[in-house]
């Protein structure tokens, strides 16, 4: 089988070449049912790949519904899959087709979540619904109507509510950083302040050294940008900061996005000293460094060094935050801290993008914060995520499988455990939901979607019985599984789950 393959820089990654070819060939009938696909090892010889591309490239089809495999027999289309296949990248009954940067999107991994009624939801990180305030929040609503009528019905500063930006810049101050309402932008949530960062320092075809593991939003970001990441390792203090001095030197850079405080998905949070020298490196090679501070209202009680942003004396730091991880996120209220120069860029772009965010949330936000509900609020939540992690951690150390370990950060939503190396946390995830749990498989957060014992269990979206249960059903299935004899590796047939 002859597969074109572009192999210049910025072109798609080689497997979701492969995947995108075959599925093209599947949909228009070249490979009807039944068809059987070239051996992993013939495919990759005539392709002048690795096997493990091409592998990955079938791993993608089966679990897009395209293929099925078995041990021993090979891999082939199966019967209806002509036309079946979800984000078809070929066509829209015309000449058009999808560009490069939507097929890589498209190809990011998801997960089917869903799960038998009753099961332990410990998959999402936001926080646990019973802990919103939603009559604090339905009077601050109520309040700022009142006060600015129909002016919050319509469309406002691209660069943010006035009020909420002095409010922030209030806040921000008790953090170590000193700044302007001019230098804040308003974004639609963290995820559009880290869109808007890409598109301000990057080119489709520029690379940006991301953490590994990271965010799965902060990949998906970057591909539907076109634009490429350089993995950075995790060392148990924080980001491999020699790892990511040789990816720095070697070119091609744009962007650091790092995440110093109460990391996603791990829990860490770093130390002063990593800090500083984070950003030595950074202005010896001129990158700027986006810093994702999204769990900053959750560090109480914790011993944090000062963000990024404050330590900062050469104006390389974008200072990223939201209230959707401390609050609720369907208000979508995020913001940016930069230089003048890039905020200026900033409110261009968010101006672009959706003109602006919902005023009516920016005010309520304002006032909720100056009325000390916020941090009332937050007081409370604090208290019940305390209870969350007591209950995860003593439940974890009592049933997880010998050979097991797990992060304890103290605070913010969630903890990254890992099973016994010979466990795959995407294929016990279906065993996991049967016993009563759902967690995010590990496999989510490397942006080469790399198999993975571990896993992210988001201890604050359920109250402290809740969790423990889920930490048992989770023990539970791992034990079943570990207790099963382990069959022939056959990476071919290994399913991860991508569109």
């Amino acid at each position: 089988m002859v597969i074109p393959l572009e192999r210049h820089r910025g072109a798609a990654p080689l497997s979701q070449q492969v995947v995108a070819y075959l599925r093209r060939a599947i949909d228009a009938g070249r490979l009807p049912a039944g068809a059987k696909l070239p051996p992993i090892r013939d495919l990759a010889r005539d392709l002048g790949v690795n096997r493990e591309t091409v592998a990955d490239a079938y791993r993608q089809l089966a679990v897009l519904g395209l293929t099925e495999s078995g041990v021993g027999r090979g891999t082939f289309v199966r019967p209806g899959a002509a036309g079946a296949s979800p984000g078809k990248p070929a066509s829209f009954g015309g000449p058009m087709s999808l560009s490069r940067a939507a097929a890589a999107a498209t190809a990011l991994p998801v997960v089917d979540y869903a799960a038998p009624a009753g099961a332990v939801r410990l998959e999402r990180l936001v926080p646990d619904p019973s802990c919103y305030p939603l009559d604090d929040y339905r009077r601050a609503v109520d309040g700022v109507l009142r006060g600015e009528g129909a002016a919050l019905l319509d469309y406002g500063d691209p660069a943010g509510h006035d009020g909420l930006r002095r409010v922030l810049v209030e806040r921000l101050a008790h953090a170590g950083i000193e700044t302007s309402a001019d230098d804040v932008v308003i974004t639609g949530g963290s995820t559009q302040a880290l869109a808007i960062a890409a598109r301000a320092f990057c080119d489709p075809g520029d690379a940006v050294a991301v953490e590994s593991p990271t965010y799965p939003g902060l990949l998906a970001t970057l591909a539907s940008l076109g634009l490429r990441v350089a993995p950075v390792p995790l060392a148990a203090d924080g980001l491999d900061l020699d790892a990511l001095e040789g990816v720095l030197a070697r070119g091609g850079v744009r962007m650091v996005c790092t995440m110093p405080t109460l990391q996603n998905p791990t829990g860490i949070t770093t130390d002063v000293a990593h800090r500083r020298r984070l950003l030595a490196i950074a202005g010896r090679f001129g990158v700027p460094v986006l810093e994702d501070d999204f769990q900053h209202d959750l560090r109480s009680g914790m011993p944090t060094a000062p963000p990024l942003r404050a330590l900062d004396r050469s104006g390389l730091v974008v200072h990223v935050g939201t209230v959707s991880k401390s609050l609720f996120p369907g208000p979508r209220v995020g913001w940016l801290v930069a230089a003048p120069a890039m905020t200026s860029a900033a409110t261009a772009l968010k101006r672009g993008m959706d003109l602006t965010s919902s005023p009516l949330a920016q005010a309520a936000l304002a006032r909720l914060c100056r009325s000390g509900a916020y941090d009332r609020h937050l007081r409370r939540f604090m208290r019940a995520l305390a209870e969350r992690h007591a209950s995860a951690v003593d439940a974890l150390a009592r049933h997880l499988p010998a050979g097991s370990r797990f992060t304890r950060p103290g605070s913010g939503l969630a903890l990254w455990v890992t099973l016994p190396d010979q466990l795959d946390t995407l294929a016990l995830l279906p065993a996991a939901k049967q016993r009563g749990v759902v967690y995010t498989p590990g496999t989510l957060f490397y942006p080469d979607a790399r198999p993975s014992s571990s896993l992210r269990l988001v201890v604050g979206a359920a109250d402290p019985d809740a969790v423990a249960r889920g930490v048992r059903a989770l023990a539970d299935a791992a034990c079943a599984a570990l207790s099963r004899p382990r069959p022939r590796p056959a990476r071919a047939d290994r399913v991860a789950i991508h569109v």
